[in-house]
């Protein structure tokens, strides 16, 4: 369903979801709740290998909606929200999609841990990003605790949030918080290039190489080892792999 607050574009194998609330910087408010449980009922779609996160009007997201802060909060009202937004992040990370953020502006706050929780994170050379809940007397949320720890290991993680520091788009590609950084013309184009050239490949070999290395940082060497030799022969017997093979072959028989 479309809604104004998060727009959606739909193409072979690529679900393409843009935060639009640019008078709010894309902060993620409570109206947001509708339009995220529309996009998991997309993700039921079985043709989906890819899922693209950005936003509109040169900022991806700054995170919480400051309306909900302060005096004006409600505890209650704001952990149900956070719980709501707590579970499509751990879908898309834990999820079978290659999940790929598209970062432009600010990812400050909640909207840092909706941009690290991807498997692969595109900047533009205007994009900033800060923890901030420091500032505010608050912790991490959105997953940034542990996003943050996965990416650039303990000793950054604790100075990027303990100081609250700004780090710019070649400061986070120097220190492996994402993978790359784009022209703000050319971004969009270069994300769906890199999608479509993902999409191309097997639904489960794509979902499989994501959950073992999701699982791989968490359990001994011999466990993944086990793990790869009971997938592979699985996959190796698929018409996906055997299709693949007659492309990559063409005189093998």
């Amino acid at each position: 369903m479309e809604s104004e607050l998060l727009l959606f574009e739909r193409e072979e194998g690529i679900l393409r979801c843009s935060l639009n609330i640019p008078h709010k910087m894309n902060a993620l408010c409570p109206e947001l709740e509708t339009p995220i449980d529309d996009v998991r009922r997309m993700l039921r779609d079985e043709s989906i290998k890819v899922i693209i996160i950005r936003g509109e009007g040169g900022n991806f997201s700054t995170g919480s909606d400051i309306d909900l802060l302060g005096e004006k909060m409600d505890p209650r009202y704001l952990c149900g929200i956070m719980k709501k937004m707590n579970a499509f992040v751990h879908e898309l990370h834990e999820g079978p999609w290659t999940v790929i953020t598209e970062v432009d502006g600010f990812a400050f706050g909640g909207g840092l841990g909706l941009a690290l929780c991807s498997d692969i994170t595109y900047a533009t050379e205007r994009a900033k990003f800060c923890t901030g809940f420091i500032k505010i007397g608050a912790v991490l949320d959105m997953g940034a605790s542990y996003f943050l720890m996965e990416r650039i290991g303990m000793v950054r993680a604790k100075e990027f949030a303990l100081t609250g520091n700004i780090l710019s788009s070649e400061e986070a590609l120097s220190i492996g918080l994402i993978n790359k950084i784009a022209s703000h013309q050319t971004i969009s184009e270069e994300v769906m290039k890199v999608a479509r050239k993902i999409a191309r490949s097997s639904k489960d070999a794509l979902a499989l190489t994501k959950r073992n290395l999701n699982r791989a940082r968490h359990i001994d060497l011999q466990t993944i080892l086990d793990l790869e030799a009971h997938i592979q022969p699985i996959l190796l017997l698929s018409e996906e792999h055997k299709e693949a093979i007659k492309k990559f072959f063409p005189d093998k028989k």
